[in-house]
This record gives C-alpha cells, sequence and structure tokens, in this order.
C-alpha cells in the first residue's frame, strides 16, 4: 500500500486535519464554508508568517477572477468562529498572519484513507515553516494479470456483474442519503448593468425583460432591458422622484410602481411592459407591491399616525382593507424598514412580512406569514437578522429568497434561503457586496437582484477656497460613517475592512493614519470633544448601538448609553454633555448624556434625529416630523430643552448636518439640484445656496476644522447595478 498524509493543527480548543477539513472545538464541530476552511488551513500551514492577499487569492481561487472582498469576508468569519483569541492579524498593504502556538501532527493514511502510525509532531509558533505539499488523488492503474484456468475465466463475467449491481446498489443509497440540493447552492453572477446607477430592478416571470429603475443628477426614469439582446427601451421618462420598487405582474404585461416626490406621499401606478401611460391607483403607499397569484388582488405596506398597516386592495387600486396592524408602542413591528414590500405566497394563502421584535436582549427582524383573509400572524422561521429587505416566494411554496444583514452587525445586506417547513436558513452569497432588491423568474432559473457598493476617500481644502481640494487619504472606504476634527488639526474617521469598521486618525499635514480601534464590531460617527480629551462614537460591540467614549489615543473604552439604538452624537462647546438621537418604543427622540455617563435626559417630547450643538451652544440643530403627512422639518431647538422652531422643509441630503463655523448657517451635502456638493441654510428660512462646486460624486461627510479654516469631507461613488444570479453547474 502507498502512504499518504493527514496533517491535524491544533491551537487552543481548536483541532483541524487536512483530510477531513472538519474544525472541531472542545470536539464539537464549528460549522463553516469550504472557503472558510481552505482560508484558515493555508493560514495555518504559515503560521506565524505574513501571507500575501495575492497569494492567499491565488490559493483560493487558481482558475477564477474574484474581488478582493471575498478573501475580506472569509477572514470576517473566521474572526467570527474563533472567539477564544485574536489568532488573525491585519498586516496592513500587505496580508494576514496567523499568532500564537500551532502543534502540528501527522497520520499516514492507507488506500482507503484510514489513519496509520503517527509519522511526526511538533509545535510552531511564530516564525516560518513548510507549507504542506497538497495531497493529489492516485490515479486508478490497470494491473497484469496471470493466466487462469478456463473455468475461472467462465466465472469471471458473473463476478463483474456482481460488482457492477453492488456498486449501483451503493450509489443509489448514497444518492438517497444525501442531503437536498437546494436553490442557487452554488451560484454563478452576471452584470446586466455596468452604469452603476440602477437602483431598483424586476424580472419578468418568463425571464425576457428586467425592468429597471435608473438615477442620474437626482432624476429617476423606469427602463426595461430585453436580457437577450441588452437594448433599452424608457417607459417612464426622468423626474425628480424617488421609485420605492417594481413588480411585473405575474402575467407579465404590466409594472407596478410607487414614486414619490420629495415631502410627498407616496403613489401606486401601473404601466404596460412595453411602454403606454402610467395609471394611477392608489395614494399613500409606504413600500413596492406584491400581486396575488392570480393577478387580481395586491398587498402593500402603510405607515399612519402611531401605526404601521399590511393592506390589501384590487389590482386596480379598489376595494381597499387593512389585512394586520401593529401599534407604535407594541415589542411586535409590522415592516420595521422602509420600503420593504410583503411577498404573497404562490397558493394564495398567506403573505410573508419582515416584522420587527424588541427585547430586553436588543432588537431584530424576522418573518412573519399572515393569513390572506383573516390576517392571523404564525412565525415562517426562527432565524433573526439586523434587517430584511425584499422577499420572494420560490414557485413551489417550499420556501423564500430574502436579503438579510446578520444580526448585531451594521454588514452588508446578503442573499438568503429560508425554508417554508421548519424555517430553516441558509446564506447562499458570502461577500463585501450590499444585495437589496431581488426578483425571480416563475421557474425559479434566475434571480437577479441590485448590486450596492459605496466608495469614498478623505479631502482636505482651505474653508476659503474649497475649490482647492487635497486628497488625504485613498484605501477607498475612508469616512464613509463619518469624521471628526481634533483640536490639534487631526480628522478620526471610519475605515471599513476586513469585515470590520474602525476608527482611525490622520495629520491634515500627513504622515501615516493610525488605528485607534481594533477587533470590537462596527463603530461609526465619531465626535472629538472641544478640548480633544475624548472621542465619543456609535459602536454595537455589545450587540446593540449604543455610544461609547475612548481616549485620544484610543484607549480606556466606556459605555456612556444603554437605549435600544443610539447614534448621531454631538458635544456641547463645554465638553460636558452629548447630544444624540435614541429609539423608544421604534421612535427617534433626542437625549443629551454627560461625558460620564449617567441618565439619559430627553430634550423634547417631539421625534426628531440628527442632532447637531450650534458653535455657542444654544441651540441644537434637529429634524423632526409631527406627522406622516406633513413634510420633514429642519428645526431648532433650545440646548435646554422645548419646542423646536421650525426652519424649512428637510432637503435631501447625504451624511449628517452640521454648523457653519460662524453659527449663522446650517450645511448640508445635497442631493436634489447639484449632487455631491455642500449648501448652506440660512436660519432665518430662507432658500438655501450653493457653497461648493465639486460636480456629482456624493459627500458622505464632512467637518469644519475647531479653528474653521479647513475643511474636511469624504467623498466617493455609490455604484449600483443589477445582477443576474443563476445556478452553477457541479
Amino acid at each position: 500500500m502507498s502512504r499518504r498524509v493527514k496533517r491535524f493543527y491544533e491551537f487552543g480548543p481548536y483541532r483541524i486535519d487536512s483530510v477531513d477539513r472538519r474544525l472541531l472545538r472542545g470536539g464539537e464541530p464549528v460549522p463553516l464554508k469550504a472557503k472558510v476552511v481552505d482560508t484558515l488551513l493555508v493560514l495555518l500551514e504559515h503560521a506565524g508568517e505574513v501571507v500575501e492577499k495575492e497569494d492567499l487569492m491565488r490559493r483560493l481561487w487558481p482558475d477564477s477572477f474574484v474581488e478582493e472582498g471575498n478573501l475580506t469576508q472569509n477572514i470576517y468569519v473566521l474572526r467570527k468562529a474563533l472567539t477564544e483569541a485574536d489568532y488573525i492579524e491585519t498586516v496592513p498593504r500587505r496580508g494576514y498572519l496567523f499568532r500564537g502556538p500551532v502543534a502540528t501532527r501527522e497520520e499516514a493514511l492507507s488506500d482507503a484513507g484510514s489513519p496509520r502510525e503517527p509519522i511526526e509532531s511538533g509545535e510552531r509558533g511564530p516564525g516560518p515553516s513548510s507549507p504542506a505539499a497538497p495531497i493529489e488523488p492516485r490515479p486508478a492503474v490497470l494491473e497484469a494479470v496471470e493466466p487462469h484456468t478456463a473455468a475461472r475465466r467462465k466465472f469471471r463475467p458473473w463476478l463483474a456483474i456482481g460488482v457492477v449491481l453492488a456498486i449501483a446498489a451503493l450509489v443509489g443509497v448514497g444518492f438517497w442519503l444525501r442531503p437536498s440540493r437546494f436553490p442557487f447552492e452554488s451560484i454563478r453572477l452576471a452584470r446586466l448593468t455596468t452604469s452603476g446607477n440602477a437602483v431598483r430592478a424586476a424580472i419578468s416571470p418568463e425571464g425576457k425583460y428586467v425592468a429597471y429603475v435608473a438615477s442620474a443628477v437626482g432624476r429617476q426614469s423606469l427602463r426595461l432591458r430585453q436580457v437577450a439582446t441588452g437594448k433599452d427601451l424608457e417607459i417612464v421618462p426622468p423626474a425628480a422622484v424617488d421609485f420605492y420598487g417594481l413588480t411585473f405582474s405575474r402575467d407579465g404585461n404590466f409594472v407596478y410602481y410607487v414614486s414619490q416626490e420629495m415631502n410627498h406621499v407616496g403613489l401606486l401606478f401601473r404601466v404596460p411592459s412595453l411602454g403606454g401611460p402610467p395609471a394611477r391607483l392608489i395614494e399613500d403607499v409606504d413600500s413596492p407591491v406584491t400581486l396575488s397569484p392570480d393577478d387580481k388582488r395586491l398587498a402593500f405596506i402603510r405607515f399612519s399616525p402611531g401605526q404601521r398597516s399590511l393592506v390589501v386592495a384590487g389590482a386596480d387600486g379598489t376595494g381597499e382593507r387593512i389585512l394586520a396592524a401593529s401599534r407604535r408602542e407594541s415589542p411586535f413591528q409590522i415592516a420595521p424598514s422602509p420600503l420593504i414590500p410583503p411577498a404573497w405566497s404562490p397558493d394564495g394563502r398567506s403573505i410573508a412580512c419582515p416584522v420587527g421584535l424588541s427585547s430586553g436582549s436588543g432588537d431584530s427582524q424576522t418573518i412573519r406569514a399572515f393569513d390572506s383573509r383573516s390576517g392571523a400572524a404564525r412565525p415562517l422561521t426562527a432565524g433573526r437578522w439586523q434587517t430584511i429587505g425584499r422577499m420572494e416566494w420560490l414557485a413551489d411554496g417550499s420556501g423564500l429568497l430574502a436579503t438579510a444583514a446578520e444580526e448585531a452587525a451594521i454588514a452588508p445586506q446578503q442573499l438568503w434561503l429560508i425554508a417554508a417547513a421548519g424555517g430553516k436558513t441558509r446564506r447562499i452569497t458570502n461577500d463585501l457586496a450590499d444585495y437589496r432588491d431581488l426578483s425571480l423568474t416563475s421557474d425559479v432559473g434566475t434571480l437577479i437582484a441590485v448590486q450596492t457598493e459605496r466608495r469614498g476617500n478623505i479631502w482636505i481644502a482651505p474653508a476659503d477656497n474649497p475649490g482647492e481640494s487635497t486628497q488625504l487619504t485613498s484605501t477607498n472606504y475612508d469616512g464613509l460613517s463619518g469624521l471628526s476634527w481634533t483640536p490639534e488639526g487631526k480628522i478620526v474617521y471610519t475605515l471599513q475592512g476586513a469585515g470590520e469598521q474602525n476608527l482611525w486618525i490622520a495629520d491634515r499635514r500627513g504622515g501615516s493614519p493610525e488605528q485607534l480601534t481594533s477587533h470590537a464590531g462596527f463603530n461609526r460617527q465619531p465626535s472629538v470633544s472641544p478640548d480633544g480629551r475624548f472621542i465619543v462614537f456609535v459602536s454595537n460591540r455589545t450587540g446593540r448601538e449604543h455610544l461609547w467614549r475612548v481616549d485620544a489615543d484610543g484607549r480606556n473604552p466606556r459605555e456612556l448609553t444603554h437605549g435600544a439604538a443610539d447614534v448621531d452624537p454631538s458635544f456641547s462647546p463645554d465638553g460636558r454633555w452629548v447630544f444624540f438621537r435614541s429609539l423608544v418604543s421604534g421612535v427617534g427622540f433626542v437625549f443629551r448624556v454627560g461625558i460620564e455617563g449617567g441618565e439619559a435626559v430627553r430634550l423634547m417630547d417631539h421625534s426628531a434625529g440628527d442632532p447637531v450643538v450650534s458653535p455657542d451652544g444654544a441651540l441644537v440643530a434637529v429634524f423632526y416630523r409631527t406627522a406622516p403627512t406633513v413634510s420633514i422639518q429642519l428645526a431648532v431647538v433650545s440646548s435646554a430643552g422645548g419646542e423646536p422652531r421650525s426652519i424649512r422643509d428637510l432637503a435631501a441630503h447625504f451624511g449628517r448636518f452640521r454648523w457653519t463655523p460662524d453659527g449663522r448657517a446650517l450645511a448640508y451635502s445635497g442631493r436634489y439640484e447639484g449632487v455631491g456638493n455642500i449648501w448652506l441654510q440660512p436660519l432665518d428660512g430662507a432658500a438655501p445656496r450653493q457653497w461648493t462646486r465639486w460636480g456629482t460624486d456624493p459627500i458622505f461627510f464632512f467637518d469644519w476644522s475647531r479653528d474653521g479654516k479647513w475643511l474636511a469631507y469624504s467623498k466617493g461613488a455609490v455604484t449600483s447595478d443589477v445582477v443576474k444570479i443563476t445556478a452553477a453547474r457541479r
């Protein structure tokens, strides 16, 4: 018999071998995808060495071109699985290093694969080691046979037949015992659009056409693409509106869409799929619609004062009735995320809908099925996510496909499969892209989704000449979730990578940036105290998003708040108070808390958000809305509390508001007319004026230096395209 080798790696409570490829923790299996296991094995082979990113990607995907985000996601999953220590270290601009002692042992295998005697053992810590050679399968060998008697030769055919029948029986049993395959178990992705501005999409039932919303310079249009030829037809011309989403009728003849002008209610329209005049059907619609299997009814979500409702109506918009509703104070909330439609089951008996659940351990989202006649609800799955996006039923009703982000993670939405019986969940995609809309063909052969990515870098400019800008960072994920100046002229900002989002600091005069936080969840929205001693920011390191405080060097973390979801921190000029927004029974209010923590105090009774304290500390700018039918208002309120004073209807914007250094106006980065520039809103309610003329790239965050002489901002791009997903042959 020839000898093959099985190599075992042991570190901490973990053990893995190179043949069975199962990771065990204390003898119990740790569930990981194959590529994640491959990543771990390569790092263990080179424990103590820096493995370059390019080498890792060549080893993991030798015959494919994949983006670096796939490797980053694998590292993120490994870090979540290996919870006992920080085994994997990121070496900036190079790769990854496995830290800590690793014991290795090898056993010889017989041809049948059973272990034989040990060959060698040892322990490896930081330092070079020899990688294990890949184990190649042994080729089949035909051996010469001695001559036999005639009787033995006559018996040989019957022996061969018996062997064949035995093998066939074993194969049959193997297939019978094999776990059933599930849709899109292995997938291929192909882009259907490449413009980077497709924000909503749906595929026709037979798969010949894709309807999508194209967004350009604050205007959106509805287009139809023939999949086979790639040719487009405009069926709704560009307008200054937002499309919530698209839905094909089951027969493919019509496209339903919800359109909303700024500060107006959403309107449901129906347009022939090959073009024609749109028909206006229903007012006050807050999600795309889903259609019953016979195309005779539709369902959607509506937000009303203190209530969220699942509404059904005729396909022509008549005969509305509320099927189910949840009150604002209830721990159970229908449609906890905006613009997410329900999904009507293929048998017509139930409508699946995302619901929000509040408990002492945190907020999460799951899916419930509502009886399409009585409205009675039942759980569809025990799965929990941070957010759930659009859903579609499989044609046979065996489950749903959905976009969702994992619980307790400010992470991109991925594609999931949820079984209708038993509610088990499987993740289909595993990358850094953000998947939004999804739509299925009637034969479940093709799935389309909108794949979105944000990229940005930090720039600085003199405040008196913002046109003279200089790029400060270049990793493409800088400042997307916040930035803030220190008194010394440094900039604290967010940087996303390796499955985390951390705080970094850079000097405007140059030099290498320094990392302030690591391996502690997703951290965002930094705000530096006026004296420069502390940084307050939002972190989900304990599950929920709370405000945390660290010293200026990133040390001594301290949790300041303990609400349901605490965001948008802003310091008072004396550094004693931090104003922020927190959810109470699903509604946002503005609070303040002391820099040493303690009980938070509500600033006013109105629901409001995005608090920003004025330079003199007298006022706090907020946005608020008194009712769903009233425009969202930009307002100011005394920092001591009281009634807000409205300034003007809220403009559509990226990032957060900022006070100008002189306190005479509020600044925001506008995306309605002149996308990607900073606009100034006078406090007297006069019309806003454009302050910068940088072009059309979005500005995610910006801030003035403490002396008012410099402006820092994160500028980049949001690319969004329709991708076609099909099952890959295996």
